[in-house]
């Protein structure tokens, strides 16, 4: 298991298996060494939006277009959470946060158009926090299907979200 750093690099406290905290956005790359190095291994990454998509984002399509069989699991809360609320790359358009208070100039990417458009032939998948048996089901089908396997939550941070509905 890798960990991004960010509000989900805390999940290293709570899986009991082995794992490295990264460096922000060097979780996939430091995944994809892994799984080049011991093919047998079962290589996940635990990464928020701003990890994968803003400091690790040619590293995601890197591994997207070598269909390297590791399995990537985003928490996309819209923004970097652990410093406070700035924009991410998901950052709604127009949304006004700590870094935008004029609000957001940026279109938010598509990240699982992006991945698709760079591979068609992998596991690339979205689904909304809330819905449990839908974010259960993508999690199982992307550990199970064989080469490169994305899964997105959308979920709202408790902490800073109100802003993105200001």
């Amino acid at each position: 298991m890798n960990y991004d750093i960010g509000c989900v690099g805390n999940m290293a406290d709570f899986f009991k298996t082995y794992g490295v905290h990264t460096l922000h956005g060097r979780s996939i790359a430091v995944a994809m060494g892994e799984k080049l190095i011991n093919p047998n291994l079962m290589v996940c990454v635990i990464a928020g939006d701003g990890g994968a998509y803003g400091e690790g984002l040619n590293h995601l399509i890197a591994a997207a277009r070598a269909n390297i069989d590791i399995k990537v699991f985003v928490s996309n809360n819209f923004l970097y959470s652990l410093t406070t609320g700035q924009t991410s790359p998901t950052t709604p358009k127009g949304a006004r946060t700590k870094s935008t208070p004029l609000g957001n100039l940026n279109e938010p990417i598509n990240i699982i158009e992006l991945l698709k458009t760079i591979n068609p032939n992998i596991f690339a998948k979205s689904v909304d926090a809330k819905n449990i048996s839908e974010v259960t089901k993508r999690i199982k089908e992307a550990l199970e299907f064989k080469g490169f396997a994305f899964v997105e939550t959308l979920q709202e941070c408790v902490a800073f979200g109100k802003q993105l509905k200001s």
